[in-house]
């Protein structure tokens, strides 16, 4: 048994699929994912505003967020921008669907 590791890009793709409707074994089937729990945790942390928990690699403490502090400053600020976007993008998406946009 290994443990698999999901991109972010992945697990966004993952969430949105299951805001519209999709159900979870069919998103595993879709992206080859090996659980349809990870998918509702996932969705709940995007729910959350959590979104470095996404992100971060397995066994980092998400509460005090050590995994990006890993990292150097320019690369961080990267990846903060381009979840920003994601985020936005995924809120967007959310927004347009409920007709509130």
């Amino acid at each position: 048994m290994t443990n698999n590791r999901y991109s972010y890009k992945t697990k966004l793709e993952a969430v949105r699929l299951l805001n519209e409707g999709v159900p979870g074994k069919t998103i595993c089937r879709l992206l080859g994912l090996k659980s349809d729990g990870l998918i509702y945790t996932w969705r709940k942390y995007v729910r959350n505003n959590e979104y470095y928990r996404l992100n971060q690699q397995p066994g980092k403490q998400y509460k005090y967020n050590k995994g990006n502090l890993e990292l150097p400053n320019d690369v961080r600020k990267d990846i903060e921008v381009q979840q920003m976007k994601e985020e936005l993008e995924v809120v967007k998406k959310y927004l347009i669907k409920e007709g509130l946009w």
